[in-house]
């Protein structure tokens, strides 16, 4: 299979990657190219944006929870039609879930898809240094296809020249730009990173803004080149789990501006699995869609919409008292909070929720938790059964305020679920964790789901 792709790396975390693939993105789209976005890592908010910079939903490559195959599948699955896939790093190019293993990182990731990287350096305040500084990223994995790089925050034509002229002659790099420093460059930023794009106003200006700064300072011409220099991938085994079957299972899921955290890949399995999706404003409807079977409540920052949250007090008491008649519930970090009592936010306020689990949640000004995370199944859920490992990742600065004992279906190996050793609360129908999960790290998610609500009905 032939898939024209570039991966846009970072020499850290800050150093311009997502403005950066954002600008490069558009740009794209703007010369007529069809452009398919992807994310390396777990990220949620970086994928909205590449989503209103190409048109075309990104999807998240990742080495720690998807198998090797799983990332190519997704790969070419997702980049049919498309003219260049685009795909932006995590952290620095070779940042993985430890000090010494490979894992997780955009450096694996690239080698596992056979794609060349164009690294994003940010070279404020130095000039000559900025060679000896990228020798280094090109030595430590000399196999990896470094096609070049962008050197970032120049400070004026003379500044960029010599950082240019240094990174090509003494580092034999290719430079294919030089972005100046310039406040139009950034996208606020909230605590679990940037502010999502359905929330931000005035987002199209913005876009074609870094396009047109893109446009003006990267050789975009170059890139595409590079990125349709890039080898055939050969034969990939298709997926069953992306194999539509009957619909047969109705579910509501949360989508609004409170609740935005959702894999791609999750939402199309389950409607190929036999779900019906049909959305929901946690904040503003009334009630749940007619003929609604199951509640999927992905994470997102309902602390920051808690007030319209409790203001809507009709559906609240609707989505507990199907819980409580049993109707199956998968609930995410974010969906977690809003099953419980109340949400008490930093400032010590506190927003009644559903009250549905016996428990509240408090927000603090440090993250509970961050990383990756490998929990074992000690009971059956209306995700997965007893024994299954499931693999994912944790992002949360709310704690857990539990009012009675709690029910965990989930015993946590490596992360910090709800008290840093267990997770996935369970009550009823209604499995709620720390956990997000993507269904390419636990397949059979989907169907056990389907399955659940059909048990129910």
């Amino acid at each position: 299979m032939d898939v024209p792709r570039v991966v846009i790396a970072g020499t850290s975390s800050r150093a311009g990657k997502t403005v950066i693939s954002l600008g490069i993105m558009r740009a794209l789209r703007n010369l007529g190219y069809e452009v398919q976005p992807f994310k390396v890592g777990p990220d949620f908010i970086d994928p909205s944006y590449h989503h209103f910079a190409a048109g075309r939903k990104s999807r998240n490559l990742d080495s720690y929870m998807m198998p090797p195959g799983a990332i190519r599948e997704c790969l070419v699955r997702c980049s049919r039609g498309a003219d260049i896939a685009v795909i932006e790093g995590t952290m620095g190019l070779y940042d993985s879930h430890d000090a010494l293993d490979a894992k997780g990182s955009t450096a694996e990731v690239s080698r596992i898809i056979a794609s060349p990287v164009v690294l994003v350096a940010n070279v404020e305040r130095i000039s000559r240094t900025a060679a000896a500084f990228l020798l280094g990223y090109r030595m430590f994995e000399p196999e990896l296809r470094l096609a070049g790089v962008v050197l970032n925050r120049v400070g004026n034509p003379r500044h960029a020249y010599k950082a240019r002229t240094a990174v090509e002659r003494l580092a034999g790099m290719r430079v294919f730009g030089t972005v100046p420093r310039n406040e139009q460059m950034f996208i606020r930023e909230r605590h679990l990173g940037l502010v999502p794009a359905y929330e931000r106003e005035a987002l199209e200006e913005q876009l074609e803004r870094l396009a047109e700064i893109v446009s003006r300072h990267i050789d975009l011409e170059a890139l595409v080149e590079v990125a349709e220099a890039a080898p055939e991938l050969g034969e990939v085994e298709p997926s069953g789990i992306f194999v539509p079957r009957t619909p047969r299972a109705k579910v509501a899921v949360a989508m609004d501006r409170a609740f935005t955290f959702y894999y791609q890949d999750n939402l199309e399995a389950l409607q190929c699995a036999g779900a019906q999706l049909l959305p929901v404003d946690m904040c503003r409807d009334s009630r749940l869609p007619a003929g609604a079977e199951a509640l999927y409540i992905g994470g997102g920052f309902p602390e920051v919409m808690a007030e319209e949250l409790e203001r809507n007090r009709r559906l609240r008491e609707q989505v507990r008292t199907a819980l409580e008649e049993g109707m199956p519930c998968y609930a995410e970090c974010g969906g977690l909070m809003y099953l419980g009592r109340s949400i008490i936010t930093r400032e010590g306020e506190e927003y009644e929720m559903t009250g549905y689990l016996p428990l509240s949640t408090r927000m603090h000004r440090r993250f509970q938790a961050l990383g990756y995370v490998r929990c074992r199944a000690e009971m059956a859920t209306p995700i997965c059964r007893a024994g299954d490992v499931l693999v994912g990742h944790e992002f949360h600065y709310s704690e857990v305020l539990p009012e009675r004992r709690l029910s965990f279906a989930y015993r946590v190996e490596r992360g910090r679920g709800v008290d840093g050793r267990r997770d996935g609360i369970v009550q009823g129908n209604t499995l709620a964790g720390y956990l997000h999960l993507h269904v390419l790290s636990h397949p059979s998610m989907p169907a056990k789901f389907v399955h659940t609500i059909e048990k129910f009905k």
